[in-house]
Parts: structure tokens; sequence; C-alpha cells
């Protein structure tokens, strides 16, 4: 049955009279009367009873009313919530990112963005990137905002936002070793915290110290960036961590940064999309936010 019939049928039934619904179709009596002959001879049973007045729905029309008219409010309700997020009023957008670097640099886009749209969910998925670019690929998330591996993958597409740099830190026990330079060589001989794998900051440090043919000796590994800071304050080696999520800890001198020599080098970062990807009016408006301070 197509749904031209299941429409008459509903216009019929909610205007209780053929001819004014005739009117409103732009459809003759006959060819109603004809239509609606038709679907009950498919359903095989009766949907209207003729009145003086008019036509009233049979029990089983009633059925078929009521059961019509809720899928025509789902029909309405899902138009209007296109609508809304092509207004911007309300919609959802899925982040994919670290938690350390939403705190060292998504949260004030987040305020920017939820003062001007606040009927808008934001979703942040805090993983690996690895799980994030898989949950990406699914249609799970809209957008990673990540730092950039050595590798790019041709599925993806990459919006520099600016960089970052690895560092080292050490709390008060090494601040001997914060006030002159230290050779990567030397430094392996003290115990490393390592974020645990998978980490693009761990795979970036295991090339860099491949360039410089140095073999890593002790190496404790940390589950997270976070809490490997906490680690480090506390004195249970030298940490590897991104400058940004330290800010303010070296300014006060709760850690210090060590002057390895050579310097590791600094890491792109930004946003990841999936090519051919359609994209919302709310999450193309966020993503204009982010790009907006970098220009």
């Amino acid at each position: 049955m197509g749904l031209d019939l299941w429409n008459i049928f509903y216009e019929v039934a909610s205007a209780h009279n053929i001819s004014k619904a005739s009117e409103k179709l732009h459809i003759s009596q006959p060819a109603i009367t004809k239509q609606i002959k038709k679907l009950e001879d498919y359903l095989n049973c009766k949907l209207f009873i003729r009145s003086q007045k008019g036509v009233i729905l049979t029990q089983e029309g009633r059925v078929i009313y009521e059961d019509i008219e809720n899928a025509l409010k789902l029909f309405q309700l899902a138009e209007k919530k296109i609508r809304a997020d092509n207004e911007l009023l309300s919609g959802k957008i899925r982040i994919g990112i670290s938690t350390s670097l939403t705190k060292a640099f998504l949260m004030p886009y987040i305020r920017i963005f939820h003062n001007k749209y606040p009927n808008i969910i934001l979703e942040i998925s805090t993983d690996p990137t690895s799980t994030l670019k898989h949950a990406l690929k699914k249609g799970k998330l809209d957008f990673i905002v990540a730092k950039f591996s050595h590798h790019f993958e041709d599925e993806f597409q990459y919006k520099k936002l600016g960089q970052m740099k690895d560092i080292f830190i050490a709390n008060n026990d090494y601040k001997d070793l914060a006030i002159k330079k230290l050779s990567l060589q030397e430094l392996v001989n003290f115990p490393i915290l390592l974020q645990k794998q998978p980490s693009s900051s761990r795979d970036c440090f295991e090339t860099y110290c491949k360039e410089n043919k140095v073999k890593l000796k002790s190496v404790m590994e940390i589950a997270s960036s976070n809490l490997l800071i906490d680690f480090t304050k506390i004195g249970y080696g030298i940490g590897l961590v991104t400058k940004e999520y330290v800010k303010k800890e070296l300014e006060k001198n709760e850690l210090y940064e060590l002057n390895v020599i050579p310097e590791i080098p600094p890491r792109d970062f930004g946003i990841i999309l999936l090519n051919n990807d359609y994209l919302t009016k709310a999450t193309l408006e966020f993503l204009k936010v982010l790009e907006s301070d970098k220009k």
C-alpha cells in the first residue's frame, strides 16, 4: 500500500467527512471513495460507517487512525528536531579528546560555545586516540581533537590548530638537574615515568630514543598523564608529559622542566575528521569556534 492511500484515509478520518477531505486533498469524492474501498479490501475490514453528517470510524478504523496519528507525530517531532538543529537551538555534538587535552585546550572553547548556544549538548568521550579513531569510523563521534602522530591515514582529514611540546619534568628531589643541560644518554640512567600504551606521546618518545640510538633502562608505566604528574610530584621518577598540561605546576615551582639535549620535537595537534562525513550545523559552528582562534 502506498503512502498516498494512508494519507487519504487519515484526512477522511480527521474531517469525518469525504467532501471536506476532497477539498483539502484536491481529489474528487468518487476517487476518494474508491481508494477507501481499496484499502478496506486490502485490510479485509470495514473502516468507516456512513452517517447523515459524514463518516464515523469503526473500531478497526479507530485503531488504525490512532497508529497513523502517532506515526505522524514522530515525523513532526523529527522535522522539528532537524529544524532546531539547523537553527542551532538544540542538538548534540560528540567530541573525542583526552582528559588532559580537554583541560589544557578545550575548556575555554566549551565555555564560549555554551554561552552562545546553551541548549546544544556536548558529549565528550575521553579515550586513547586509536580508540577514538575507531569510534569516529563507526559514526559514534563527530570529530576528534588530538595530537597528530607521524602517520596520517587517508580515511581521515587533519586540521592543525597549533603545536604542543613534550618535556621531562621532576620534583624538588631532582632540582639540581634542572639547572644544567642533560644529555638523553644521562637521562635514561634515572627512573623514567611514561604513560602506558596506547599513547601517542609514548610512541613519539620511543621513536625519539631510537633516532638518538639510546636504549631505555628503568621505565615505570603510568595509566594516565594526570597520574603520571602526581607520581612525579612525589619523586617517583622523572616524568615525560606535554608541557601545556603542567603549566601551573611549573609556574609554582612544584615541578621543574629538565633541559634535555636533544630536545623532543614539538608536535602538531588539531581536529581529526572522517573524510566525506556529514556534519551537523551545530558541529560546523563548534569547529568554527576552534579554528577562529587559530586564525
